[in-house]
C-alpha cells in the first residue's frame, strides 16, 4: 500500500476531460478553486470539443493524449478530472503506450472516471482519491475534507458506518486498502485489463440513476464473475435517484437482500458518491474497518 502524494502551495496541478465535459463555468470555477488554494493550474484552452459522439468532451484521440501528457508532464503533481459521466474506458485499451513516471500522481475524480482509478491502482500502484471538486454540486465541508488530504492537514478521513448484515455487526476489525466505484462502472470493467481485483481489499460500491432490478443485475453479474470473491469487505456509499416510475424506490431493499447473502460483512455509509455531501474516499492507501456496535472505516492518506 502506498501514501498519497502531499501538495503544497505553488505545485502545478492539470485539470483533463477524460469522459464528458462539464460547463464552462464550472471549469472557470474549478480553475478559480485551485487557484485560491495557491496552487499552478493548468487547462488546454481546447479541452471541449465537438466530435462524433456529442456526450464526449471531445475525441478519443484527444483525451488519450491528454491524458497522456497530464501523467507524463514532469512539473505537474496532480491530475484534476473535470468531471466523469461516460468514455473513460473508451480509453483504456492504448494505456500500454503510457510510460508511469518513477513518482506517482495524485489523480481526483469519480462515476466515470472509476475506470481510471481501478487501472493506476492495480496497474501501477498508484493511490488515489474517489472525489469531486464540482463547487456547484458539492458541500463546502465535503470540498474542505479534499482540501485537508490533498496538503496534508489532516492524515486520515474516519467515517461512521450502519452494518447491513450479520458479519458487519460482529466485533471484527480489518486492515486492508479500499477500491471500487461506481457500480456500473464495476460491472464494466469485467473481462477488461482493468477489471477490479477485489481480493483482501474493501470494496466501495456506489450508484446514481438506477432503478432496482438495474442495480440488482449489475451485483449480481459482479458476484457471477467472481469480483467481490475474496474481499475483505464491502462498502455501499450514496444510492440515490434510484426511484422506480411510480416513484418508490427499491434500492434498499436490493442493498439489503443483497448484503444478506454474504458471508463477508456490508456495510453502508452515507456521505461518499453523488449527493452535495460527498467527502473524499481514499483508495490503495491503508485503510482500517471496525465492525460491530461502533462501526468506522479509518482512511489513511
Amino acid at each position: 500500500m502506498s501514501r498519497l502524494p502531499t501538495l503544497k502551495p505553488g505545485d502545478s496541478v492539470e485539470i483533463i476531460a477524460p469522459a464528458s465535459r462539464c460547463s464552462d463555468n464550472q471549469l472557470i470555477q474549478l480553475k478559480e478553486l485551485l487557484t485560491s488554494w495557491g496552487l499552478s493550474c493548468i487547462v488546454a484552452d481546447d479541452i471541449f470539443k465537438t466530435s462524433d459522439l456529442p456526450f464526449l468532451a471531445n475525441t478519443d484521440e484527444y483525451r488519450f493524449n491528454a491524458l497522456k501528457k497530464a501523467i507524463e508532464r514532469p512539473e505537474t503533481k496532480a491530475i484534476i478530472c473535470a468531471r466523469g459521466g461516460y468514455g473513460s474506458m473508451r480509453l483504456t485499451p492504448r494505456f500500454n503506450e503510457i510510460i508511469p513516471p518513477a513518482t506517482p500522481k495524485l489523480l481526483i475524480g469519480m462515476s466515470d472516471i472509476t475506470a481510471l482509478l481501478l487501472y493506476f491502482q492495480q496497474e501501477w500502484k498508484w493511490p488515489a482519491m474517489h472525489g469531486t471538486l464540482n463547487t456547484d454540486k458539492c458541500s463546502p465541508e465535503s470540498i474542505a475534507a479534499i482540501k485537508d488530504i490533498v496538503f496534508g492537514t489532516k492524515d486520515h478521513i474516519t467515517f461512521q458506518g450502519k452494518p447491513l448484515n450479520a458479519a458487519a455487526r460482529q466485533n471484527t476489525s480489518f486492515a486492508s486498502s479500499i477500491t471500487g466505484g461506481n457500480v456500473c462502472l464495476v460491472q464494466a470493467s469485467i473481462g477488461t485489463l482493468w477489471q477490479m481485483q477485489g481480493k483482501d481489499r474493501i470494496i466501495f460500491l456506489e450508484e446514481v440513476g438506477e432503478r432496482g432490478y438495474r442495480l440488482d443485475r449489475m451485483l449480481e453479474q459482479c458476484q457471477q464473475a467472481n469480483l467481490f470473491k475474496d474481499a475483505t469487505a464491502i462498502v455501499f456509499g450514496d444510492f440515490l435517484e434510484c426511484n422506480e416510475p411510480d416513484g418508490s424506490s427499491l434500492m434498499q431493499n436490493v442493498l439489503t437482500h443483497f448484503a444478506k447473502q454474504c458471508a463477508i460483512p456490508v456495510i453502508h455509509i452515507q456521505g461518499i458518491g453523488h449527493g452535495f455531501v460527498n467527502f473524499p474516499l481514499l483508495f490503495g492507501t491503508s485503510a482500517a474497518l471496525q465492525c460491530g456496535t461502533d462501526i468506522t472505516l479509518m482512511c489513511h492518506r
